[in-house]
């Protein structure tokens, strides 16, 4: 929030807009961020900046307008491994990122992510700092209506996993002596039955055994024989009315 009469002298001035300002400090003006306005609505020789700029109540700053190009690419550290938690970080920070009108290299923005814990329709409410690693084109872009690439580093205190003992580890598991004994003894002993397993019918009727069919089997082979009369001759079929 700033003061009604930065908005008059604005006014007068051709400026672009949105507008973004540049926020440094009196004491050290290298050290210094980028942001937007939400209203002029703040006392005279007040304003009013968000909390992850890390000021202190009270500290004087020097605030300057500031033209800022449209990001393509952004490149954010997430200082937490909370953040491996969320299940898709690319649209969460599309909509938080929504907050911000711009981004400048070296800061930590702060959005709040709620991700899914359990099984239990549970959400964690939490607030994520991330790291401006890099931003293109320049050292400071505006995030307002841009089409602008995001990638994420390895967050803060993550340590790669040890695939080596993973597949040692994985090498080493084998069957119990007994079961592979057993399993060897079933292959070489009695010989190995394919399909020897029990069959189920899909309507639940009980499935026929191995003597029905044989009855069935020698059923079929006791019909008499079929004779064929190759020397019919076709004749006429009168009905009577």
């Amino acid at each position: 929030l700033l003061p009604p009469s930065a908005l008059d002298l604005l006014v007068r001035l051709n400026i672009e807009y949105p507008m973004m300002f540049r926020v440094s400090s009196l004491s050290d003006p290298e050290l210094a961020t980028h942001c937007g306005v939400l209203e002029f609505l703040a006392e005279e020789g007040r304003a009013y900046l968000p909390s992850w700029l890390h000021l202190n109540e009270g500290e004087c700053v020097r605030i300057t307008y500031a033209s800022l190009p449209k990001a393509t690419y952004t490149k954010l550290k997430p200082q937490s491994t909370d953040f491996l938690a969320i299940s898709n970080p690319r649209a969460v920070l599309e909509v938080e990122l929504r907050k911000f009108a711009c981004l400048t290299k070296g800061d930590i923005i702060a959005v709040e992510v709620r991700y899914f814990i359990n099984t239990f329709l549970t959400y964690n409410d939490q607030l994520l700092e991330f790291l401006v690693m890099e931003v293109k084109p320049g050292s400071a872009v505006s995030i307002i209506e841009c089409d602008m690439n995001v990638e994420f580093d390895a967050p803060e205190g993550y340590v790669e996993p040890n695939t080596n003992a993973a597949t040692s580890s994985s090498d080493a598991t084998s069957l119990p002596t007994g079961a592979a004994a057993e399993v060897v003894g079933s292959k070489t002993g009695g010989g190995f039955a394919a399909f020897s397993g029990a069959g189920h019918r899909l309507d639940g009727k009980s499935k026929a055994s191995s003597s029905s069919l044989a009855e069935m089997d020698t059923t079929e082979r006791s019909l008499p024989a079929l004779t064929v009369n190759t020397n019919y001759t076709p004749g006429n079929l009168n009905f009577v009315r």
